[in-house]
């Protein structure tokens, strides 16, 4: 059996940190050894204590952290670790020095963008064994600028829980929490509150809407990574005509219930890595409605297991959201569900994750 430690330096919780919890439950499942290391004031460390995952804390800071590094070779000594499953480039500077010592490292890269100054792209050449990443559009863009060579890379995108999120779950005590009523239409979103993520696109399509279907609601769920970000969105809020129809729920451990209770549920970021949201929508029979940039369109065939807008386009998003709302989309979304089903399920992505870890390992 493996014994594998996940490195993340990120104080905040989103889809990254939830797929790395996902991944050491189902590694102590079947067995193997699986530890979380993070700073301690991290909300991912947070979340491990509560589900009782093995978890340590090291102080990151920054590339080279001297604290970091001790701490980090005294834990993979004394725990004997294999392999350190690095998801950050703040991880992949710290974790160099535990490959000195003979462990093996893989990187797992959930997102598009990525530090590419000459250290960097050292670290990547000479610092890491293999790599995963969530979409094919990131595997090309690490070998087209000389970062890893294709055998070292392989694409595995967020795998699900199928039976957290499936079609019996039932929404409605979270449409009366926020005192919706059952025959008002919900349109989500869920991401960490950032530029990136684009909410904005969102936001701005309210209006035209609400103007042809009044009876519409939208949910931004998730949290704010600085102030500063929240600010701006509820700046947009309030330039709105029908402010009232957006709610910001922030952060909520239960996505599954928001799911269940939209009926469209949108990814506005203009260039997302790939978005787990969009497998879980799938399988939940939940319609979806995404950029045509990014990750998302390896996962979603437009018209046929869901709807692509135009990238960074407000107009593009509410003719789409209507048009989605005015037609028969059943047929949609029984694709999408048996799409998820045979692709996207938790076991088949760590059973190839497990296939990366186990050509990578030091054990024998």
């Amino acid at each position: 059996m493996l014994r594998i430690a996940h490195l993340e330096t990120s104080i905040n919780m989103g889809g990254q940190e939830l797929r790395i919890l996902d991944q050491i439950q189902w590694l102590l499942s079947k067995g193997h050894s699986a530890w979380l290391l993070a700073r301690e004031d991290s909300a991912i460390y947070e979340e491990a204590t509560q589900r009782g995952l093995p978890s340590h804390p090291v102080p990151f800071r920054g590339s080279l952290n001297p604290q970091a590094i001790s701490e980090l070779v005294r834990f993979a000594k004394s725990e004997k670790v294999h392999l350190l499953d690095c998801h950050s480039s703040t991880a992949i500077s710290t974790a160099v020095t535990v490959r000195l010592l003979g462990i093996s490292v893989v990187r797992t890269l959930h997102v598009q963008t990525f530090k590419m100054d000459l250290i960097h792209k050292y670290l990547w050449r000479c610092g890491i064994d293999h790599v995963i990443v969530v979409s094919q559009g990131i595997a090309d863009k690490l070998v087209g600028l000389g970062f890893v060579d294709r055998d070292k890379v392989f694409v595995i995108p967020t795998g699900i829980d199928l039976n957290r999120f499936a079609p019996n779950v039932d929404g409605n005590s979270l449409r009366r929490e926020f005192d919706i009523p059952e025959s008002t239409k919900v349109i989500s979103e869920i991401a960490m509150i950032r530029p990136d993520k684009g909410q904005k696109y969102l936001i701005r399509a309210v209006d035209r809407v609400a103007s042809a279907w009044p009876d519409v609601r939208f949910l931004i769920v998730g949290s704010a990574t600085k102030p500063e970000f929240f600010e701006k969105i509820k700046e947009e809020i309030a330039a709105l005509r029908h402010p009232d129809k957006v709610i910001l729920t922030g952060f909520r451990k239960d996505v599954e219930k928001v799911i269940a209770a939209s009926d469209v549920i949108v990814n506005s970021s203009p260039w997302e890595p790939r978005s787990q949201v969009i497998h879980q929508a799938f399988a939940m029979k939940t319609l979806v409605v995404a950029s045509n940039k990014g990750g998302d369109v390896e996962s979603i065939s437009d018209g046929e297991t869901g709807f692509l807008f135009y990238s960074e386009d407000a107009g593009s998003l509410s003719e789409m959201i209507l048009s989605v709302l005015n037609n028969h989309t059943g047929p949609i979304k029984e694709k999408a569900y048996l799409y998820a089903h045979s692709v996207f399920g938790i076991d088949k992505m760590m059973e190839k994750t497990l296939s990366v870890y186990r050509m990578t390992s030091t054990a024998t």
